[in-house]
């Protein structure tokens, strides 16, 4: 008998009609409690039949297939290394199996591939991680993992997907937690130095995955620059790396642009290596490209990896004087890949300032233009102690070898060092003298003297072109036109 629950009496039959439609439109939730099932009572007790109805819903809707489809914003790689570490955390295992493909001539078997991924500078730093087909425990469904590619112009990605039933989905939704949590805390790249190799379109090579770089032994001392070169590199890419908590509580922003510029073997590259192992020890990601063309796939990894540091070199390549399509794809790169209030930092190298176009170096879109150049008489006494090490006495006087090799790189003086050490046996002695190193360096500069001299001198009309070029361009004040033109004159004169 019906019993109404709120009057104690019994229902009417027109009562037990209308109870009968709520329940046709109302479905609950099934909870799982002790050891007797309990239905609903509000607004009417629930009949039986209504009840096994609800049920036999329930029970098709959960077996309802859906598409599983996880991205996850890391590098594949690291991705890959996050999701079988999670696998193992949930279920004490990574079960992976072969896949079976249909096909007119039969079937295709697809066995899963074991993936060997580098996870620091050591010979035994990595890790084997399968990939390919495999089915989670209690479930019934296999899921599938990838890299993956949409186009040309996307990023690889690692992609886990399938087709589970309805009440599966919270099991591999809980995988994919787990990994992205795994890449928060233990990724294998965030924090590192890392050079990564670039395709030809620009792209992360993914047949070449990010590869670590040794930067122990780096210290600050082997950066042989003047001292004002020196306070520059401090205060415009040590500084807010060493102190990125106060620079952002003074307002000044992670995100800074930098370029160094200078000749050949002035320390550009060594600085980028000294950035490296301040980025290492301050919890940075540094990434060093192989090809400036990268710039824009790094930043987008980078703003993945925050806070990093993408250093690029010769990027006189790209940004010409001229102001084409790439010159003004780089200035977009530069702006606005990654926001402003991103920890990413950019440092690009030149041998050719003169070369870049100026809509490139305006301030506002650089943070700072570093000039490197060769050392003067007491950073060369500097070098030469250093490379000559114990063969010098405590208090060797260098002051003439300074003279001698100043305004030499860093390469240059090594070799100086090196070829004094004739001197010294010369004159059956263990130490070397300043003697030695200016008789090595006056034929080190014989000798470059003889390699340089075909070198064009930059003439007084070329100097007067290139310095109003540097002022006039980019700069639409009609007045500074007008001035081009008179100043183009005299230039043609002076030639």
């Amino acid at each position: 008998m019906n019993i109404n629950p709120v009057l104690r009496k019994p229902l009417t039959d027109e009562e037990v009609k209308e109870q009968r439609k709520v329940w046709d439109k109302i479905d609950t939730k099934i909870q799982y409690d002790g050891r007797v099932i309990i239905l609903p009572a509000h607004p009417h007790n629930m009949p039986l039949d209504k009840a096994i109805e609800a049920l036999q819903r329930l029970q098709k809707d959960e077996e309802q297939p859906y598409q599983v489809h996880e991205i996850f914003d890391a590098y594949p790689h690291d991705a890959a290394v996050a999701f079988v570490k999670a696998m193992q955390k949930l279920y004490g295992f990574a079960s992976f199996e072969t896949e079976i493909h249909k096909s007119f001539f039969g079937d295709i078997k697809e066995p899963p591939m074991m993936l060997s991924v580098k996870t620091g500078i050591g010979a035994n730093d990595f890790v084997l991680v399968p990939m390919g087909q495999l089915r989670l425990p209690g479930v019934k469904d296999p899921i599938k993992t990838q890299f993956y590619r949409r186009d040309n112009k996307s990023p690889t990605v690692f992609l886990v997907h399938g087709t589970v039933k309805k009440r599966d989905r919270h099991i591999v939704l809980e995988l994919a937690n787990e990994t992205r949590q795994i890449l928060k805390s233990e990724s294998i790249y965030r924090g590192k130095p890392l050079r990564i190799k670039v395709g030809d379109e620009g792209e992360l090579d993914m047949n070449n995955p990010p590869e670590f770089l040794d930067v122990r032994e780096i210290r600050e001392e082997h950066l042989f620059f003047d001292q004002d070169v020196h306070d520059q590199i401090t205060t415009s890419i040590l500084v807010p790396i060493r102190h990125a908590n106060e620079c952002r509580q003074r307002g000044i922003q992670a995100k800074r642009t930098v370029v160094l510029s200078g000749p050949f073997g002035t320390g550009k590259s060594l600085t980028g290596r000294l950035v490296a192992k301040e980025g290492e020890d301050n919890g940075w990601t540094y990434i060093l490209l192989d090809k400036v063309q990268g710039l824009k796939a790094a930043l987008e990894f980078a703003g993945r990896y925050a806070p990093a540091i993408v250093f690029a070199e010769d990027i006189e390549r790209t940004a010409g004087s001229e102001r084409t399509d790439k010159v003004n794809e780089l200035i977009n790169i530069v702006d606005g890949v990654v926001s402003k209030t991103s920890q990413v930092m950019t440092v690009l190298t030149t041998n050719y300032l003169e070369q870049i176009n100026r809509a490139m170096l305006r301030p506002g879109r650089l943070d700072a233009v570093i000039a490197i150049r060769a050392p003067g008489p007491k950073t060369a006494e500097r070098i030469i102690r250093f490379y000559a090490g114990e063969l010098l006495a405590d208090n060797a006087d260098l002051i003439g070898a300074g003279l001698q090799l100043k305004g030499q790189i860093p390469a240059t003086i090594r070799e100086a060092v090196d070829r004094a050490k004739l001197g010294m046996i010369g004159r059956r002695d263990s130490k070397l003298v300043d003697h030695d190193i200016v008789i090595a360096g006056q034929t080190m500069q014989t000798q470059l003297d003889a390699l340089n001299k075909d070198a064009k001198p930059e003439s007084s009309a070329d100097t007067l072109a290139r310095s109003l070029s540097e002022v006039v361009n980019g700069n639409d004040d009609p007045r500074l036109k007008a001035m081009t033109k008179v100043l183009e004159e005299i230039k043609d004169h002076v030639s």
